[in-house]
């Protein structure tokens, strides 16, 4: 499927553009309350803004967006999702909090979207528009952010969620991958009989950077025979070029911060 992408810088209010061919076809704006003030983060080639004590974007540098694409054999990278003023809705209410855990981290909090019920409902809506018609049966979520996703996911597009752990955490058996980190490495575990050889699953966590973590889960479901047709997050930080390890796995993500 041919996709169109459009990037576009905002300041001072978030603003998205949607466009048909070579025509801009709606405009929305979204103007920040006017009991708080604006208090200016900057971070590289990135410019954001959080309001003081709510933490709110309100001038960004982010996204590239373009048409949605369907997760299939001539679509293996998958993208940015646009649909309506959702994505724009989504994306105001994602607080950048700069040096953490560690200085230099520009970190995506979406806890600050959790705290806006139609911004999250619009988050789960364009998951389950996009692959309730997909026939997944198994809604992989990885620890931590992946379980808030994952099963309103799952439930809505009738398909069984599964876990995606730390070491330790899972009672019973359970089947280990272990992955590289910047420094060291952790470990993921799923239950065994958890995926059966031959389900259609989708992987969902909140963000991907390097892809480390989407690449264990991949690895770990394909270990059991499982077909794993596509990974998706909220949010990609693609300087990190984690789309670039999943190899043929299409990735489909709402928001592309830059």
């Amino acid at each position: 499927m041919n996709t169109l992408k459009i990037s576009f810088t905002v300041l001072k209010k978030p603003t998205t553009y949607f466009f048909s061919g070579n025509s801009v076809i709606s405009l929305k704006s979204l103007t920040p309350p006017s009991s708080v003030k604006p208090a200016s983060i900057s971070g590289g080639p990135r410019v954001y803004s959080t309001f003081a004590g709510a933490g709110v974007r309100t001038d960004f540098k982010v996204n590239s967006y373009s048409n949605m694409a369907e997760p299939d054999s001539d679509h293996k990278q998958g993208d940015v999702a646009v649909k309506d003023d959702r994505i724009a809705r989504i994306s105001s209410t994602i607080r950048v909090i700069p040096d953490f855990p560690k200085p230099g981290i520009m970190f995506q909090d979406i806890t600050t979207m959790l705290l806006d019920p139609v911004a999250f409902k619009d988050s789960i809506d364009l998951f389950v528009e996009r692959y309730k018609d997909k026939d997944i049966s198994v809604v992989a979520g990885v620890e931590a952010r992946g379980f808030i996703f994952g099963p309103p996911i799952a439930l809505a597009i009738g398909a069984k969620f599964v876990p995606m752990r730390k070491p330790n955490k899972l009672p019973g058996a359970v089947i280990s991958e272990e992955y590289s980190l910047e420094y060291g490495s952790d470990i993921m575990e799923m239950h065994v009989g958890a995926v059966e050889a031959g389900e259609r699953t989708l992987v969902i966590d909140d963000l991907i950077a390097t892809g480390g973590t989407l690449v264990a889960a991949i690895n770990l479901l394909e270990r059991v025979g499982a077909n794993v047709v596509e990974c998706a997050c909220v949010i990609e930080l693609p300087d990190l070029k984690g789309r670039d390890r999943l190899g043929d796995k299409p990735l489909f993500v709402l928001i592309s911060s830059t």
